[in-house]
């Protein structure tokens, strides 16, 4: 069952009997859950630690008009809601619902807090998911703060960028990319189009391909 947990950042650095040892000396519970099922809502306590164990979820902003963003997919083994669990305003920053069925591993917040006490290198790996988490948040609002869908792009691509190539692998396609970003699909091919056309990028199905990083800059002022 705890066996997808060795890949987890929380226990990383034990094994997997460690792993079974100091789970299995606190209260947790596992629940399961169907696809398409809201799990969580937006504004609620955050009253456990959930580790994915099986599925996969989406966090999304949904505003008045219900209208919605996508924030970020999780898969296993990842963490839920890590940054918030503790603090004074320790609530769901977004709805939490199931792309498929699977199972969540959780512990009361006194049973986590048991847990992360019981080893140090618990207690540091999960202040290192915290602060990325922290710094993945960060990143969003910045991103957010762009109000075209030409700046969302050129942020977006050149935070993907790895390669001294100027070659962005695209993990998704342009629909999921207009869930992510907020907007409609023909409007973000439109602004592609656009910017193809103008000798910045050169898309190519799961790649991209940076012709003109000097004009991509200039669209978010860099």
């Amino acid at each position: 069952m705890f066996g997808v947990l060795k890949s987890s950042p929380l226990f990383s650095g034990l094994d997997v009997l460690e792993i079974n040892l100091v789970i299995n000396n606190v209260l947790h519970q596992i629940r399961n859950f169907s696809s398409n099922e809201v799990l969580e809502f937006s504004g609620e306590t955050v009253g456990k630690a959930m580790i994915l164990l099986e599925g996969k979820l989406r966090g999304e902003m949904v505003d008045f008009a219900g209208n919605s963003l996508k924030i970020e997919d999780l898969e296993p083994p990842q963490m839920v809601a890590a940054a918030f669990l503790y603090g004074p305003q320790n609530f769901f920053p977004v709805n939490l619902s199931a792309l498929s069925e699977g199972k969540i591993l959780s512990f009361h917040k006194k049973d986590f807090t048991r847990l992360l006490s019981s080893d140090p290198r618990l207690l540091n790996n999960y202040l290192n998911i915290v602060s990325g988490k922290v710094q993945f948040l960060s990143n969003k609002i910045t991103f957010l703060s762009f109000k075209t869908i030409r700046e969302k792009i050129a942020y977006y691509l050149l935070n993907q960028l790895r390669s001294p190539g100027l070659v962005v692998e695209i993990g998704q396609n342009q629909t999921a990319l207009a869930s992510m970003f907020g907007v409609a699909r023909p409007s973000l091919a439109r602004s592609i189009s656009e910017m193809e056309n103008e000798k910045i990028i050169r898309w190519e199905r799961n790649e991209v391909h940076i012709t003109n990083i000097l004009l991509l800059k200039s669209i978010i002022g860099r």
